[in-house]
């Protein structure tokens, strides 16, 4: 057993519009086979019936260490889950598609920074394109808290995580070449993003990694959608990219470190989602700094290194409490 009952990466946001925030993993609430068995895939799912599939196999040393998303510079998969609300809110065909199209800017703004450092992401998304295995459209039986706390309680997250071992098979593996899986939960509420990620020392526990995806931004105006920049934002967590806001519980995120980042780079994504213009859904008007490229493990070096030598105490695109425990050195990439 892990040291502690939870994996979490919990911070105050108003300027990035998202939370990485507690996700508490007691023993389920439901049988995973009983409870998402009960699920409706309804007219927008592509025949999916839970449970189903082969389980995934044994994870490796080098997976323990870095979670079930990976690096954002190997072959990868990102699995959208639209949920409805039981006896509430619920997506439709245009909202899905509209998501779609923010999901894809997003991905290919991703794409494109990684470029700058001579990286080439091979991460497949939803498109739209039926039978790809990587579309859910689900009924949850509850209602969501939404709401600035970014906390949708216990039970959800239990569910999810549920549902992410039911996803995770050797099947998609198989199909797409790859072994890294991330979620994107999407909830047609308006709420505060968040990400739950892995840190090293759990190994085998809490290995799940997934984003939040709320369908209105909290912070702005009623019915104002989330933008592409946020959805970006939420997806480089899921690869090691740290917070660069006050609030960030990352042990090497000073307020020193935040304003040399402000100084050097005002438009980094990890600081901030929101333009100067208001809400833009047609590309990301933000920047990937060299400090989230280094912790990204895209690069092995970034101009503050030397003034911020903590920025370098974990391995590159690990989350860790402390430092890696011994037994990881092999399986993480060196800084």
């Amino acid at each position: 057993m892990p040291k502690r009952a939870f994996a979490i990466r919990l911070a105050a946001c108003l300027l990035a519009g998202c939370l990485v925030c507690p996700a508490p993993r007691a023993a389920a609430l439901w049988d995973p086979f009983g409870f998402w068995g009960g699920f409706d895939a309804g007219d927008g799912g592509d025949g999916w019936q839970a449970p189903g599939g082969t389980a995934a196999p044994l994870r490796s040393e080098t997976q323990r260490a870095y979670g079930s998303a990976g690096l954002v510079a190997w072959p990868g998969v990102l699995i959208s889950v639209y949920l409805d609300e039981q006896g509430g809110e619920r997506w439709d065909d245009d909202e899905i598609a509209r998501s779609r199209r923010q999901l894809a800017v997003a991905m290919e703004w991703i794409g494109a920074q990684c470029a700058a450092y001579h990286a080439a992401p091979a991460i497949r998304y939803d498109t739209g394109e039926e039978g790809s295995g990587l579309y859910r459209y689900l009924e949850y039986p509850g209602r969501f808290r939404g709401g600035e706390d970014a906390d949708e309680g216990d039970d959800f997250y239990d569910a999810i995580d549920a549902l992410c071992a039911e996803l995770d098979t050797d099947a998609l593996h198989e199909r797409y070449g790859t072994s890294s899986v991330g979620f994107l939960i999407f909830l047609p509420v308006a709420g505060s993003d968040f990400t739950i990620v892995h840190y090293c020392e759990d190994g085998s526990d809490f290995y799940y990694e997934y984003s939040c995806l709320y369908q209105y931004d909290i912070w702005s105006a009623p019915d104002t959608w989330n933008t592409p920049a946020v959805y970006a934002h939420e997806i480089l967590h899921l690869f090691g990219a740290p917070d660069l806001y006050d609030g960030s519980t990352d042990p090497y995120v000073t307020p020193e470190l935040l304003d040399y980042v402000l100084q050097n780079w005002p438009d980094a994504i990890m600081a901030d989602t929101y333009g100067t213009g208001g809400p833009v859904y047609d590309r990301v008007d933000r920047a990937l700094s060299p400090l989230t490229a280094y912790r990204l493990g895209l690069c092995g070096d970034w101009p503050g290194l030397a003034d911020f030598p903590d920025t370098a105490a974990a391995p590159a695109a690990v989350f860790t409490l402390t430092n890696a425990p011994p037994g990881y050195q092999d399986a993480l990439l060196p800084v």
